[in-house]
């Protein structure tokens, strides 16, 4: 027997740590509900969950980033609903006046009934602007322009080129509602009626569908909704007048109608009517080949139509200038890494955006200075207004379907890999409660072996005694 060294206790000594360590660990993961408490306990499941982790809280914040940008999306597409149904009023407002049952007080401003429908159209005006700058999340101001996309200096050459546009369409209004294409017209009108029986009813059908060939083409040119190019316009224009000189051809009447303030009366004929027509129609009219060419100068509603549809060509150019801009834009992050976000615009809807306003408040629709049928061109510019308005909340509505299925696909993706991590990182709690069993009766037994170890050298003490 030896008693220098005491190699069962020894023995008995190493399990005994063993078995402490393993109840030390099982008793860890039992009460963190962890499978991984350190990296020694699984070094590259602990690689690997720590990335899953990153992933997890990434993908719940881009979650609530979603959710936040659904919110400013609503907010704005808010503001929009209310300055559409304004828009809305605004155009029932002008169908009302262009009735001439109506009565217009020009010589008292502050009378009459179109005064009064004027007033709340001027009203409706300034609360638009109002409006268009009030529309706020988290202080930012999200329908007066400042999100519309591009360079400063891009965005001002876009309101710049909306108030181009703007003006163009007051001056073609003022020419088709003057004095001189009234008179052209009217001639056209006389001279057809005097020639009715000679040309079996074809004078009268001619006169009349120029005129709505030319109302048409002015009143598309206002609304801006199609934009096939100033060359299409102007063709268009040129085939309606060659078809009606064609037909003025041979016309002759004896009839007289009074031209002049003085009461004075001219004859009518092909070549008289002609030549108010030109004047009435422009000293341009077939001249702009392109789109690109400058604004012509007006001198009549051929010309006011050509630069109408110039300037709103050149609004459409502005404007796909500032939407392909990557600066200036709002950029919703919806992803747990680099580069997973959505950029988007938010038009203005200001009146000078709109087509009915300075953007200060000062209405651009005016039912005071013409009466019945001139009113009703003022309805394509409001047409227009309402077309645009729609157009920005349509984007914003499909924007709003997609961060609302973004965050769907987000709140999915945390849940499938919240289950892998956990299939990593978190403790089977059965399975290793029973290992926790196992090793604490391991480990009491190695304690009692422990002592009956350190016992078996006091056997020397009877063979000594």
């Amino acid at each position: 027997m030896r008693i220098q060294n005491n190699v069962p206790a020894l023995n008995a000594h190493r399990y005994y740590g063993i078995n402490q360590a393993g109840v030390t660990k099982s008793i860890a993961k039992l009460s963190s509900g962890y499978r991984i408490n350190s990296a020694a306990d699984d070094a590259a499941g602990l690689a690997i969950s720590e990335k899953m982790r990153a992933q997890i809280r990434g993908l719940t914040m881009a979650s609530k980033n979603t959710q936040d940008g659904i919110s400013l999306i609503q907010t704005a597409e808010g503001g929009m609903q209310e300055i559409d149904n304004m828009v809305q009023r605004i155009r029932e407002l002008v169908v009302y006046a262009s009735n001439d049952t109506q009565d217009q007080a020009t010589a008292i401003a502050s009378e009459g009934d179109r005064r009064k429908i004027q007033d709340e159209i001027d009203a409706l005006t300034k609360e638009i602007d109002s409006m268009a700058n009030r529309v706020e999340f988290n202080q930012k101001k999200l329908v007066s322009g400042d999100f519309v996309g591009g360079t400063d200096t891009q965005r001002q050459a876009y309101a710049a080129a909306a108030k181009n546009l703007n003006t163009a369409r007051q001056i073609a209004i003022d020419y088709a509602t003057g004095d001189s294409w009234s008179k052209a017209v009217a001639d056209i009108k006389t001279l057809a009626e005097a020639n009715t029986e000679k040309t079996n009813g074809a004078s009268v059908t001619a006169a009349n569908k120029f005129v709505t060939d030319v109302e048409e083409l002015f009143g598309n040119a206002l609304k801006g909704t199609t934009m096939p190019g100033v060359a299409q316009y102007t063709e268009k224009m040129v085939a309606a007048v060659s078809l009606l000189s064609a037909t003025m051809t041979g016309w002759t009447t004896t009839a007289y109608t009074p031209t002049g303030t003085d009461g004075s009366v001219t004859a009518l004929n092909a070549a008289t009517v002609s030549a108010t027509l030109a004047s009435a129609l422009g000293t341009n009219t077939g001249t702009i080949a392109t789109p690109t060419a400058s604004p012509v100068t007006v001198s009549g509603v051929a010309d006011a139509i050509s630069n109408v549809v110039l300037r709103a060509w050149q609004l459409e150019e502005a404007k796909s200038t500032v939407e392909n801009s990557s600066v200036g834009k709002l950029y919703f992050q919806v992803g747990a890494n680099a580069a997973q976000g959505i950029e988007t615009s938010i038009g203005s809807v200001d009146t000078n955006m709109l087509g009915i306003g300075d953007g200060y408040g000062k209405s651009l629709i005016d039912v005071m200075e013409t009466t019945g049928k001139q009113t009703t061109y003022q309805l394509s510019i409001l047409d227009s207004a309402l077309t645009y308005v729609t157009s920005e909340r349509s984007k914003l509505g499909a924007l709003q379907n997609r961060l609302e299925y973004t965050q769907s696909s987000l709140d999915i993706s945390t849940e499938n890999l919240t289950n892998a991590e956990s299939r990593i990182r978190d403790v089977d709690m059965a399975k290793e409660m029973t290992q926790f069993t196992k090793m604490n009766i391991l480990f009491q037994a190695s304690t009692a072996m422990l002592a009956q170890a350190n016992a078996l050298p006091q056997g020397v003490l009877q063979m000594l005694g």
